[in-house]
């Protein structure tokens, strides 16, 4: 083959990955412009349940076993 050939599908190839990079970010900015929440990265919380939780009879949380709330002597 000519060395045109080459040349002209080389352009083809260089314009055709210009072209999608230009459609790749003008599409990604245009969903960046118009977020779901204003300055927001992190979803909000989930509501509060209409119910309270389930009492459980001799359920508590236990004081834990360590030198934490004793004062070291010296």
């Amino acid at each position: 083959m000519r060395r045109t050939l080459y040349l002209v599908i080389f352009v083809v190839i260089v314009v055709t990955l210009a072209v999608g990079g230009y459609y790749y970010s003008h599409r990604t900015g245009k969903a960046a412009a118009t977020p779901a929440a204003a300055g927001c990265d992190t979803p909000a919380a989930p509501p509060r349940p209409k119910t309270p939780p389930p009492k459980v009879p001799d359920f508590g949380v236990e004081a834990g076993c360590g030198p934490g709330g004793a004062e070291k002597k010296k």
